[in-house]
Order: structure tokens, then C-alpha cells, then sequence
């Protein structure tokens, strides 16, 4: 059996990667004047007051992430746009005073005509200082608010900083030490041209499929997940609500050019972006959380190779993913369901017998969305170091903000802290199990349907046997 990508794929893959995309406005905050031309379909919820007056956590995050963000620049930005705005506010009010006022005493119509005349004229006034008020503010208001929505997440207080990751769990399988051949040298098994063109063989192509659709059982059954179908297209601003780096994704050429704000990703189903569009301006229950999802299919994710060694399926574009998505009340919810997604994908990768660890990465390699974040890896004997085969990320409640996912409340907004993330790439997997010497046909999946029907069978079978 050959796993080949699809015609389309194989197009959008070879194609997209040498178009770069400029823009010169955000997807996620349209100002008035660029409003007419443009349509924002997400409106994000920001608390400039709560954010700006509580600067210590932020500043810590920023210094961790090793971002290049001056805080006191956006606070001065926000005085200046916050004064603006106040002077928008008392002419708007000082206008309407002079319409209700020009109402009342055409309505009575007891006043002279130069009266009349004259709240006319302050009227024109004020509409054409209002004008030009707004007209002044826009730019204003564009770098200020471009600029708060850069920033980063608060971190995690388990979050490991300075350069430093933090084990968590390694499983008791010994490690491989001895240099082993690279998965690549495998010719009759993989066929491996270039990150975006490579060809599975045989037993490699089954298990691409089947350790995928293994797990997902797995969480669905053991774990209550509710299996979802998401689609491999995302659109810019659910990059940018997400605070996804452009680069992680090829852009789609679209035959109709869109908006440019409204331009196509392709991102696969199987990954976090994949879900934001089914949750995008939604609002739930308290009942309803937390709710646990999981998707399986394809994740179209750049890898850059920072190793410099050559491209191998540890830096393959297109793979076999497992997605996890979960929505929690609270941060304390958030936290128990990463380690529940973390459990159960312990219990998975137990089976296979190889040796693997979990560590919280540093936060120097969080992206601005994220708050925390673990990493499932395993051991290359071929590269000496370790690849990660899955993570977990959890997002507190910064994601949903910007997406307006709301739990319903009674007077005020309160958005879900939400956790998810990649628990499985099956081509990393196959080719780290093809180099710690494990043939792939007798390796153990948890979740495997078609195993457990065979089990099932032969117990029934030897139960009959005894009466016979």
C-alpha cells in the first residue's frame, strides 16, 4: 500500500510556498475608516484598563519570551488614544445637547429666528470638529490597538524559564544510545524527496493511518472526547486571534483574490487553528463545560529545521495528526484537563515499548497564545537528540477572548480558559520507531478497534470450547 498526498494538496503545497503575503492592515481590528472596504467578522474583547494597570506579569512574560515589546510606548500610546477619545465623547455630547436643545424650541415655537440660526450653526461646527476628531484619531487608534494585540500571554506559574525545560514524566523503556542508520536509509519502506513530497511503503502506510485513527478511538472511549471533523482551510484572522506566526502555514492562492485580510490558509483539521472557526463567537452554558474534543487528519505545519542536519520526516510538512481541544470554567479546570490529555497519551505511547519523555518546553519557544506548554518526545538514535511526536498547550483564556468565545453570565463577559494540541504526528512517530529498531507491525495500539474485535473473538471462541 502507497500513501500518497492528494492532487490537491500536492498543488497547494508546491504552489503557496513561493507567494509572500504582505498586508498593510490587521484581519482582527478594522478601524472606521478602512471599515467601508473592509468587513471584520470578529470583534475581539480587550481590557485595556485591566491589562495596562497590572504590568508586572506581562513584563516578566515579555522578558521570558524574549520578545522586543516596550510596554511603556503602549501605555503611552493608550494616554494619547484615551484622550482622544475622551474629546470625541464630550463633542458628540456637547452635540446632541445642541440638537435636543434645537428640538425642544422649534417644537415650542416660541424662539427667534436668530436663535434658531445660531445652535444651526454650533451644530455644523461641532459635526465638522467631530469629523475631523475621528478622522485624526484612526491612525492613532490603529498603532495603539495593533500594538496591544501583540502582546503575549501571561505565563503559567509551572512555565520553566531561562532556556531550562522541565521533565515531567520519562518512561521507565531504556534509552538507545548507540548510533543508529537514519529512517531514510529505509528505501523500500520510505521514499522521502523533499519536506512537502514523500511516499510511505507498505507496512509504514498502514500504520500512518491506523495509529492515528487508534488514538483518537482511544481518547474518544477512555477519555469521553467527542470526535469533531474540522476543516484543513483557516482564515487569516483565526491566525491572528490565535496569535499563529504566518510562517507556521502556506497561504492559499485563490483563483478569486479576497480581501487581504481575508485571505485562506491551509492548516490541516488536525490542528488548533482548525478548531476556532466552530467556536468563534459562541456561547455556552456553565453545564456545558468542560468540553472535551478531539480531531483527526491531516496537520500541514512548517517545521523549520534549526538542527542542520538534512530534511528528514522530522521536518515534513504534511502529516497524520491527532488534535486535542478542550474549553474549561476555570484555570484550575484547565490545568486537571492537560493532564488528563497527558495521562491518557502516556497510557498510548507506553504500549509501543519505546523510550519517550515529557517536558514543559521553556518559554522562550511559546507562542504569544500560549501560557504553558507540553511536549511529548522521543529518542533519535540516528540524530542524537530528542524529536517531539506530539504537545499539549494550554491558552488560559486569551484565545477565546480574542475569538468571543463566552460562557454565559449574568451581567458581564466570562470566556473559557481553553488547553489542546497535537498528541500524535504519525510520520515522526513511524520513522523514530523505524530507528529504535521496533517493527511497526508488531507494535501495540491502544484504541485499535479491529485488535479488540479480534481479542473479543478469541475469548468467545475459547469460552465455547469448554463446553464442548
Amino acid at each position: 500500500m502507497v500513501h500518497l498526498p492528494t492532487f490537491t494538496a500536492r498543488h497547494l503545497l508546491t504552489t503557496a510556498k513561493y507567494y509572500t503575503f504582505r498586508r498593510s492592515i490587521s484581519a482582527l481590528y478594522i478601524t472606521g475608516d478602512k471599515a467601508k472596504k473592509n468587513y471584520a467578522p470578529l470583534q475581539p474583547y480587550m481590557d485595556f484598563e485591566g491589562t495596562l494597570n497590572s504590568l508586572a506579569s506581562l513584563e516578566d512574560s515579555i522578558k521570558a519570551r524574549g520578545l522586543q515589546i516596550n510596554l511603556n510606548e503602549i501605555k503611552a500610546k493608550y494616554e494619547k488614544y484615551n484622550s482622544l477619545q475622551s474629546q470625541i465623547k464630550q463633542v458628540e455630547a456637547e452635540r446632541d445637547s445642541v440638537s435636543n436643545k434645537l428640538r425642544e424650541i422649534t417644537k415650542a415655537g416660541a424662539a427667534r429666528k436668530d436663535e434658531i440660526e445660531k445652535l444651526k450653526q454650533s451644530g455644523v461646527e461641532l459635526r465638522n470638529h467631530l469629523k475631523t476628531l475621528k478622522t485624526q484619531s484612526y491612525p492613532i487608534e490603529e498603532d495603539f490597538v495593533h500594538s496591544f494585540l501583540s502582546l503575549p500571554n501571561t505565563l503559567h506559574p509551572e512555565c520553566p524559564q531561562n532556556n531550562f525545560a522541565k521533565l515531567l514524566y520519562r518512561s521507565p523503556t531504556a534509552r538507545c544510545e548507540e548510533q543508529q542508520p537514519t529512517h531514510l536509509a529505509k528505501k523500500d519502506l520510505i521514499r522521502f524527496i523533499k519536506n512537502d513530497r514523500y511516499y510511505l511503503l507498505g507496512t509504514p502506510a498502514e500504520f500512518d493511518v491506523y495509529s492515528m485513527q487508534a488514538l483518537t478511538n482511544y481518547f474518544v472511549e477512555k477519555g469521553g472526547f467527542m470526535q469533531m471533523s474540522n476543516p484543513d482551510f483557516v482564515r487569516l484572522v483565526l491566525l491572528e486571534a490565535s496569535a499563529t506566526p504566518l510562517e507556521h502555514y502556506h497561504l492559499v492562492q485563490e483563483e478569486d483574490k479576497p480581501s487581504e485580510i481575508n485571505r485562506a490558509f491551509l492548516t490541516g483539521g488536525a490542528t488548533f487553528e482548525g478548531f476556532l472557526g466552530a467556536f468563534a463567537r459562541l456561547v455556552v452554558y456553565p453545564t456545558s463545560l468542560p468540553l472535551p474534543c478531539v480531531a483527526a487528519g491531516r496537520s500541514y505545519e512548517i517545521v523549520p529545521n534549526t538542527s542542520g542536519l538534512p530534511d528528514s520526516l522530522f521536518t515534513a510538512t504534511q502529516s497524520n495528526a491527532v488534535q486535542t481541544f478542550v474549553a474549561t470554567r476555570t484555570a484550575e479546570e484547565a490545568y486537571e484537563q492537560m493532564e488528563k490529555i497527558l495521562n491518557l497519551a502516556v497510557d498510548f505511547y507506553k504500549e509501543l515499548r519505546i523510550h519517550f519523555r515529557i517536558t514543559y518546553a521553556d518559554a522562550s519557544t511559546l507562542t504569544n497564545a500560549e501560557c504553558l506548554r507540553a511536549n511529548i518526545e522521543m529518542y533519535s538514535p540516528a540524530e542524537q537528540r530528542y524529536i517531539c511526536v506530539g504537545r499539549v498547550s494550554n491558552y488560559s483564556d486569551y484565545v477565546s477572548k480574542r475569538i468571543m468565545f463566552c460562557i454565559r453570565g449574568k451581567n458581564n463577559y466570562i470566556f473559557p480558559h481553553l488547553v489542546g494540541g497535537p498528541v500524535l504526528y504519525t510520520t515522526r512517530l513511524i520513522a523514530l520507531l523505524i530507528e529504535n529498531g521496533l517493527k511497526l507491525e508488531d507494535c501495540k495500539l491502544l484504541g485499535d478497534r479491529e485488535v479488540r474485535d479480534e481479542e473479543g473473538a478469541t475469548g468467545l471462541n475459547e469460552f465455547k470450547d469448554l463446553f464442548k
